[in-house]
């Protein structure tokens, strides 16, 4: 009797931990599907591991490279734990598992298991890791892995307790990419690809802030001289396409931490961070020396107006009065429109030098 009171007791005290292990998991399903940054979304699927299992450390790996088939730690934490961007190639038995068959995996002695690679080896003492699939929109996303400094720590149990965990990061994680695809469609420009009016405005207001406390500012307005005729007489698909090239041109020359955005029609807007007049002339003369040798705006003898304004404290408090300067920078000597002119044509347009701003600086266009 006591053989069978004991063995109750096992199974009360297991039936027990599980139905606190589903409370637990189902309580961090809501906090990480209620989370929209997927960077703070992998930083509590890792929390969630290390608080439900007992385990020395927990880590995510994100697919990444030709079928998904190279593993980085985009997060870990805990006593034991790889490096943060650690890369490993899921072939052999351990792709076969988790890419092909998405089915979890026992590793009982990661010091001496011909699975485990000999770079990631170097890293690990001796013990038993697992990993379960995360898995998105029918494709394998990444590899949710959890270790123990002891040996054949893990069985069926806790692999089936990493995969619904697994589950439910899966589910935070698209929820995330798909806000995070949306707020991105919400800032960019659809035809052109550039960060639209809103984003610019977003921007703007951080750059100015840092402009009012000393750092270096300069705004350039492109317009794009009587886009409406090419609009009228080519179509619309034509002057889409213009855009388009001008939109290329503009990123090609742009620096990594500037910003170009569309901003409304035919007009384009640089921000240029950290720069003077000096480094905006000069990047002005690689855009308008671009324009003139693209083959698509050259063809249709397309020219651009330019306003450069340098964030002046003494009489500039906000992004419109940058702005605003720019404007009137270009439209104080605003090119003459094309209807003014001869038409231009790759047969009879002329070079022409255009003035622009109150510094005399001339632009070849």
């Amino acid at each position: 009797m006591s053989a069978v009171a004991i063995d109750n007791a096992l199974q009360f005290a297991e039936l027990q931990q599980r139905r606190r292990e589903a409370e637990q998991i189902e309580e961090i399903g809501r906090a990480l599907t209620s989370e929209l940054d997927p960077k703070e979304v992998l930083g509590k699927v890792v929390a969630a591991v290390l608080d439900v299992l007992d385990v020395d450390g927990a880590s995510v790996w994100l697919c990444e490279g030709p079928g998904g088939s190279t593993g980085r730690i985009a997060e870990a934490d805990g006593a034991v734990t790889l490096p943060v961007g650690l890369t490993w190639t899921l072939d052999g038995e351990i792709g076969d598992r988790v890419l092909k068959d998405r089915k979890p995996i026992i590793i009982d002695d990661l010091a001496s298991s011909a699975l485990v690679p000999e770079h990631l080896r170097e890293h690990l003492e001796a013990g038993s890791g697992m990993g379960a699939p995360i898995i998105v929109a029918q494709q394998v996303a990444g590899v949710l892995t959890a270790g123990s400094t002891k040996p054949r720590h893990f069985d069926e149990g806790d692999t089936a307790v990493l995969q619904r965990l697994a589950s439910q990061a899966a589910v935070a994680l698209e929820n995330a990419r798909l806000h995070a695809n949306l707020q991105a469609l919400s800032l960019t420009d659809p035809l052109t690809g550039l960060p639209n009016r809103r984003r610019l405005q977003i921007h703007l207001d951080k750059e100015v802030a840092a402009a009012r406390r000393g750092r270096n500012l300069v705004l350039v307005v492109f317009d794009l001289d009587d886009f409406k005729h090419y609009n009228d007489t080519l179509g619309h698909l034509v002057g889409d396409d213009i855009l388009r090239s001008f939109a290329q041109i503009l990123d090609d020359e742009n620096r990594a931490m500037n910003l170009v955005s569309r901003y409304g029609g035919d007009e384009f807007v640089s921000v240029l961070s950290e720069t003077h007049m000096d480094g905006a002339r000069l990047y002005v003369n690689r855009v308008t020396n671009r324009v003139a040798k693209d083959s698509l705006m050259s063809q249709y003898g397309c020219t651009v107006s330019i306003g450069i304004a340098e964030f002046d404290r003494a009489s500039m408090n906000t992004m419109e009065d940058v702005i605003q300067a720019a404007d009137m920078d270009m439209y104080s000597v605003k090119a003459p429109r094309p209807s003014q002119r001869r038409a231009a044509s790759p047969l009879n347009r002329t070079s022409r030098f255009v003035r622009r701003g109150s510094d005399s600086t001339a632009f070849l266009l």
